[in-house]
């Protein structure tokens, strides 16, 4: 409970920013990673405000920690549940939704979690078989009204949030293993300021993924496991395996918009004019036949004269990667292109191919793809289910 309300609580501290964090029972040893969350985790909200990102926000102060006669550390739980069991972390998107196919695959005892009420997320656990748990997350009416009159405001780690909420109902509930479906391109930053990364998709990095397991063996136990399932892939070979996931195709969208807090602001599926939009119909319609990629888009984004800047953005042609949960521009590159050779590049992009990196152009194309369909190792995941992903991949 201690490590969902002090994930959550880096909503609250932006606001402020104060010096000090107060927040009694941290013990030393978690020092380290409360840090890490609230200094690097919020590299976004830092960046777009101008401000330094602090290498100690606070939660070392003498005040806080737990080595008190009032307030004990916490020690592990060494018990474990008698039977395998998983939860599913479920997003709406085509990730989670490869993700739930998987486990459908493994026939692994499962279910889903997920926050928010996106309908979204209920038709893709509903798709995979699996019954879909939710939590309904609430923000203080006094933070919008901070941020109403000028309270420091931004991009906060929301996957780590996430994270923290399915640790505590997995512990609860008897899960050993908590699936989520970030890949390998989420290490990649959208810049470097003042000498440090800067990462959207932070809380989705290999770097807190390896920071939240090892707090969890320090101070929750062996079970559960937090870990990325597709954290070997690429977005390439994600890509590839959803577009043979016929269950899931009308049942996903990956358009943030349709996870906004209010309903009436959300779009039917698509709003067609994002940066998440066109990379998403960039990266699976190389997979897809013109049929089955209007049945899922019902228009073509690609070629929406609006969407070139988003598209250049994403190509690696603009100064900064788009602020959103997209692939790396070697990924966008290689899609692209894919449709080139396939004929099937809207002609206003006609020039794109053109300007792709020389290590992509004539025989370069197929070397690249073909190195981003292979599974990179993934230290974070065990065993046990790295066999089972290799297993559906075919390459176990």
């Amino acid at each position: 409970m201690r490590a969902c309300h002090l994930s959550f609580g880096v909503s609250y501290y932006k606001a402020a920013l104060p010096a000090r964090i107060v927040a009694h029972g941290v013990v030393a040893d978690e020092v380290g990673f409360w840090d890490l969350l609230y200094g690097e985790g919020l590299g976004e909200f830092y960046f777009r405000n101008g401000l330094p990102v602090p290498d100690r926000p606070g939660f070392g102060h003498p005040d806080n920690l737990a080595q008190r006669s009032d307030a004990p550390a916490t020690t592990p739980a060494a018990a474990g549940p008698p039977h395998e069991a998983t939860l599913v972390l479920i997003g709406g998107g085509k990730d989670s939704g490869l993700v739930a196919e998987i486990v459908r695959a493994s026939g692994v005892r499962a279910a889903a979690l997920a926050l928010g009420d996106s309908p979204w997320m209920e038709r893709s656990a509903a798709a995979a078989g699996l019954l879909l748990h939710r939590v309904e997350r609430r923000i203080d009416p006094l933070l919008f009204a901070l941020n109403a009159s000028g309270a420091w405001n931004g991009h906060v780690p929301v996957s780590a949030c996430i994270a923290a909420v399915s640790l505590l109902v997995a512990r609860a509930a008897g899960f050993t293993d908590v699936l989520v479906g970030n890949e390998r391109g989420a290490d990649h930053a959208n810049l470097l300021w003042q000498g440090r990364e800067v990462n959207h998709q932070w809380s989705k990095s290999s770097r807190y993924e390896r920071a939240l397991q090892d707090w969890c063996g320090r101070h929750v136990g062996v079970w559960p496991r937090y870990a990325s399932l597709l954290r070997p892939l690429g977005e390439v070979r994600i890509a590839r395996e959803f577009a043979h996931c016929p269950d899931q195709h009308p049942s996903f969208t990956s358009c943030n918009r349709n996870f906004r807090l209010d309903p009436a602001s959300r779009p039917e599926r698509w709003c067609g004019e994002c940066a998440k939009c066109v990379f998403v119909a960039l990266i699976l319609s190389p997979h897809l036949d013109e049929a089955q990629a209007h049945a899922i888009f019902g228009q073509d984004i690609l070629a929406r004269a609006a969407n070139r800047p988003h598209l250049e953005a994403l190509l690696g042609l603009a100064d900064v990667k788009p602020w959103d949960c997209v692939g790396t521009p070697q990924e966008c590159w290689l899609s692209l292109l894919a449709l080139h050779r396939q004929g099937r590049l809207p002609a206003a992009l006609a020039d794109l191919p053109a300007r792709a990196p020389a290590a992509l152009q004539g025989g370069g194309f197929a070397a690249a793809w073909e190195h981003e369909l292979q599974a990179d190792p993934a230290p974070t995941l065990t065993a046990v289910w790295r066999a089972r992903l290799d297993a559906y991949l075919g390459t176990g």
